[in-house]
């Protein structure tokens, strides 16, 4: 009988370190989402700033406005894209990023290739028109953390 008590206490304390490591693994796993998120909503505040400033800018708009509809994807690789979209763009991130911008059709699709195996953070704005011209283009922008 007195074997059997020491067997039932082993397993006892066996289940209740189990239970333990359970429950520090899970509190673990929950810290890390709410981290990601805080990640995300800062790169993609930090994005919507960086459009903000190519929309609310006349010179920038009408660069962007200007761009023939043949010519349209523009990708920041391309000699056709506007230097100065490109410079304020610059300008405004905040560093711990790196950013690629296209400049699209409104109804046309606008991918952007990443060879990047980390996370991928992407924004658009639309650009609609000018006083003398209605001709939409959309705007978008991938990010990619720096390491």
């Amino acid at each position: 009988m007195v074997g059997k008590r020491g067997w039932i206490r082993v397993v006892e304390a066996f289940v209740a370190v189990l239970l333990i490591g359970g429950v520090i693994l899970l509190s673990i796993g929950q810290d890390d989402g709410e981290q990601s998120t805080e990640i995300s909503s800062g790169v993609y505040e930090d994005q919507m700033t960086m459009l903000g400033a190519v929309q609310s800018n006349d010179t920038l708009r009408n660069s962007i406005i200007g761009i023939s509809e043949a010519s349209l994807p523009l990708d920041t690789d391309d000699s056709g894209f506007p230097q100065n979209v490109e410079a304020k763009l610059e300008e405004k991130n905040p560093g711990y990023m790196t950013c690629d911008a296209k400049i699209c059709l409104l109804e046309q699709e606008c991918l952007i290739e990443n060879t990047d195996s980390s996370d991928v953070y992407v924004s658009q704005a639309a650009i609609f028109s000018n006083l003398q011209t209605y001709s939409p283009r959309k705007l978008v922008l991938s990010c990619v953390l720096n390491d």
